[in-house]
C-alpha cells in the first residue's frame, strides 16, 4: 500500500510518466478524468452542488485542514466571493522538501491540476481565477466567485468571515488522497495496460523510496521491514499488520488495507489494479535487495494481504 501521507510524490511521478510517455495532451486528459465532476473522484461537486459558496468553503475546511497547509481564507457569502492565499502549500511544498532531500524532481507543471477543479465550480455556475506567480516557491492565490452577485470589489466588512489555518495546528493526514491514487493507478491501467502500470509503480518505487533501497545494502530484510511498519503507523493502522522476521525471511500478513476501507466506507469502486500498488512496490524493492519476492494472497475486497521474502 503507498500511505496516503506518500501520495504526493506518486501524484506528481504519475504526471511524468504520462508525459514522458504519451505527451503533454495525455496529462490533461488525466486531469479531466480525475476532476470529473460526478461525485465519485474528488468531492467538491458534492459540496458545491448542496451549498454553493459555503459548500466549496467547508469542503476545503476539512482537506486543507487534513493536509497541514499553510493557508488564510476569506469568504463573503452575501457579495458571492471567497479569497485564498496559500502562503505554503503542503503538496509543492513536500515536492520541493524531497527534491532537496533525494533529488526528485516534481513535475514541471505540477500546480497546473488545481485549475481542473473548475469542472465542478462552473457546473454550479461559479468562476475561479488563480495566481500562480509564486508556485516555485510552493504559494499561490485565488478568488471563487458567483458572477451572479460579485461586483468586482473585495474588501473587509462585517460580513466577511475568516479561516486561518497554519500548518502547526493539525496533523497531515488526508485518508481522501487514497481516492486520487485509486483513480491514477486505474486509468494507466485500464488505458496502456499491466506492463505499463507496473513501470510507472517500479520507477515510483526507485525514485522516492531512494532512502530505504540505501539502507537495503545494509540488511535488506530489515530494511523493507521498517518501510512497511512506518507505513502502516502513518496510516494509523498498525494493528492490521503481522510481520515476522527471522533474519532469513520476511513474513507479512495485512488483516485489511486501509486505503481499500476508505474507499469502500465513501462509496468509491476499487479498481481491479489496486493490488499492484502493494506487489509491485514490493516486488521492486526486493529486486533491489536480491531477495525472493512472493505475493501469497489478496483480497480484492478488502485489500487484506499475505506476502514474503526470502535471502
Amino acid at each position: 500500500m503507498i500511505s496516503c501521507t506518500e501520495f504526493i510524490p506518486s501524484y506528481s511521478e504519475l504526471f511524468t510518466y504520462l508525459e514522458d510517455h504519451y505527451g503533454r495532451k495525455e496529462v490533461e486528459r488525466f486531469w479531466t478524468y480525475l476532476f470529473e465532476p460526478t461525485g465519485k473522484g474528488i468531492p467538491l461537486i458534492n459540496f458545491a452542488k448542496a451549498k454553493g459558496l459555503r459548500g466549496c468553503w467547508e469542503y476545503w475546511e476539512g482537506t486543507l485542514t487534513e493536509e497541514a497547509a499553510d493557508v488564510i481564507k476569506y469568504i463573503n457569502e452575501k457579495e458571492g466571493w471567497i479569497y485564498s492565499e496559500m502562503r505554503y502549500c503542503p503538496s509543492k511544498g513536500r515536492l520541493l522538501q524531497l527534491k532537496d532531500e533525494i533529488g526528485i524532481e516534481p513535475y514541471h507543471d505540477y500546480c497546473g491540476h488545481c485549475d481542473y477543479y473548475r469542472a465542478a465550480l462552473e457546473q454550479v455556475g461559479l468562476t475561479w481565477t488563480r495566481v500562480h506567480m509564486h508556485v516555485d516557491e510552493a504559494k499561490c492565490a485565488s478568488i471563487l466567485y458567483d458572477p451572479k452577485v460579485f461586483k468586482g470589489m473585495i474588501q473587509m466588512s462585517d460580513d466577511v468571515e475568516v479561516l486561518d489555518i497554519k500548518p502547526g495546528d493539525h496533523e497531515y493526514f488526508h485518508p481522501d488522497f487514497h481516492s486520487s491514487l485509486n483513480m491514477g493507478i486505474h486509468y494507466l491501467g485500464h488505458n496502456y495496460g499491466l506492463d505499463a502500470l507496473n513501470d510507472y509503480l517500479k520507477l515510483y518505487t526507485e525514485h522516492v523510496y531512494k532512502k530505504v533501497i540505501d539502507a537495503m545494502k545494509e540488511d535488506p530484510l530489515k530494511a523493507i521491514e521498517n518501510s512497511i511498519r512506518n507505513t502502516y503507523k502513518l496510516e494509523k493502522a498498525e494493528d492490521v499488520l503481522g510481520i515476522e522476521n527471522d533474519g532469513k525471511s520476511l513474513r507479512v500478513k495485512i488483516a485489511y488495507c486501509p486505503a481499500v476501507k476508505h474507499l469502500r466506507k465513501t462509496g468509491r469502486d476499487v479498481t481491479p489494479f489496486f493490488r499492484y500498488s502493494t506487489e509491485t512496490v514490493m516486488k521492486t524493492l526486493a529486486e533491489h535487495g536480491g531477495l525472493k519476492f512472493t505475493m501469497e494472497s489478496y483480497d480484492e475486497e478488502t485489500g487484506a494481504a499475505a506476502y514474503s521474502f526470502e535471502r
